[in-house]
């Protein structure tokens, strides 16, 4: 996605792009199709509608130009609201348009190394092939390419009853943490229902499931024994005052540093499917109402630490002109693999900077500004984006939840900003040619 969105987008542009695309000489495990921008998991790019985080994010990509969201279009098949399209025709018209550009050389073959000079945007997706990644590992020259078994749920800040809650640190002080203490009764109940719940198995179906010690996913934990969660991920001890008798166990919820009112629990990386986490977890204390962005993802997932490697130009650092891109890059999702990619185009065209309020910048600052000891992909969602508050000008209308307004005004402020820039850009490139 992200490499043949930077590719069309460089080439409008006039530049000469030569892109390496494996198939149909090699396949991965997850690839079917021969062609380009095959999609994977699903047929959809979620919501069209810009008053969901998923269609703004399109939204904004249709009034830049994607090539890519214009041919999805174009190959969309009845899924409502959402976009959802015949995989193989998008597939097949992403790939002759890359075919038929003159500026565009398609070279299908595998590149194991990344090239050493030139400009060069790395866009090989989460099952990067184990030569390029051992290049990419020299480059990093730490542990900078991961490899997760399960990530942790992300859950938003007011959609949690917080009379349950209280903000504190372990053993330190300040309260940079929000704390969910249980009862021995509810974490009981609570253990039983992980062990019970469906679980999801490995994205390879020959490739048996391993786990890290030190990241494992709290099915496993449960299963160990009666007390290994309460001695371990939510163990009650090092909150003082916050701390009582009844207190058996502790849920921690970590602040997304560069993501807004954003909580990810900690510890809590899962296997059990989306709809079992949902229920699941929503049978705690003041989580009745919790609004998930994202679910935990048990899945073989390659990406490198971009918070530590890469600039605000998804450049490497250490080297200029070697670019990263989609969702090698620590970016979940097919929207946002082209968003990457066009986004790159745009830093390689040395186009001005994306408004501070857009979606495409804000999921750029999650994947570079993210603690680096934490960073794991994400989708976009509107926590990402600055606040929007209340005021008399646009008050929130009897009937919408805050939530559902909020998100209304940033989506708005957004494409307002965004087009403005693509006015502005519009009349420097009129003026340059005059």
């Amino acid at each position: 996605m992200a490499g043949s969105e930077a590719a069309l987008v460089l080439a409008k542009a006039g530049q000469r792009v030569i892109l390496y695309e494996q198939k149909p000489q090699y396949f991965s495990g997850a690839h079917k199709l021969s062609g380009a921008a095959e999609l994977v998991c699903s047929n959809s790019f979620k919501s069209l509608e810009s008053s969901q985080s998923a269609g703004l994010l399109k939204q904004e990509l249709l009034d830049l130009g994607s090539p890519l969201i214009k041919l999805a279009i174009e190959n969309r098949v009845p899924g409502g609201k959402a976009l959802t399209v015949d995989r193989e025709k998008f597939s097949a018209a992403v790939t002759k348009a890359l075919q038929e550009h003159p500026l565009i050389e398609l070279r299908q073959e595998r590149a194991n190394q990344l090239p050493t000079t030139g400009t060069v945007v790395v866009a090989s997706g989460p099952l990067t092939s184990d030569e390029l990644i051992q290049d990419i590992l020299k480059l990093c020259r730490d542990e900078g390419l991961f490899f997760y078994d399960a990530t942790s749920p992300v859950v938003t800040l007011d959609s949690l009853d917080l009379k349950h809650f209280f903000w504190a640190s372990r053993n330190q002080e300040g309260d940079d943490y929000l704390n969910l203490p249980l009862t021995k009764e509810q974490y009981t109940a609570f253990r039983e229902l992980i062990l019970s719940a469906e679980k999801s198995e490995g994205h390879l179906p020959e490739e048996k499931m391993k786990f890290f010690e030190g990241c494992l996913p709290i099915e496993v934990l449960a299963e160990r024994g009666e007390q290994v969660l309460s001695c371990s991920a939510m163990k009650p001890n090092g909150f003082g005052e916050h701390s009582n008798r009844e207190t058996y166990a502790v849920i921690q919820f970590r602040r997304e540093k560069a993501a807004g009112e954003l909580l990810s629990m900690v510890a809590f990386q899962t296997r059990m499917k989306w709809g079992e986490q949902e229920r699941v977890l929503k049978t705690l204390p003041g989580m009745a109402e919790a609004n998930f962005v994202r679910f935990g993802v048990m899945h073989r997932n390659t990406f490198i630490n971009s918070p530590l490697h890469l600039n605000e130009d998804l450049e490497f650092k250490t080297r200029p002109g070697l670019f990263f891109a989609g969702q090698i890059t620590g970016s979940e999702g097919y929207t946002e693999a082209v968003a990457s990619g066009h986004y790159v185009a745009l830093r390689i065209l040395q186009k001005a900077k994306l408004p501070e309020t857009s979606a495409i910048q804000n999921l750029v600052r999650f994947v570079v500004q993210s603690d680096p000891r934490y960073f794991q992909p994400m989708n976009f969602n509107f926590g990402l984006l600055p606040d929007v508050p209340f005021t008399k000008e646009n008050p929130r209308p009897q009937g919408v939840s805050a939530k559902v307004w909020r998100g209304r005004l940033k989506s708005e402020r957004a494409l307002k900003d965004l087009r403005l820039w693509i006015e502005q850009a519009e009349g420097v490139k009129k003026a340059t040619n005059a």
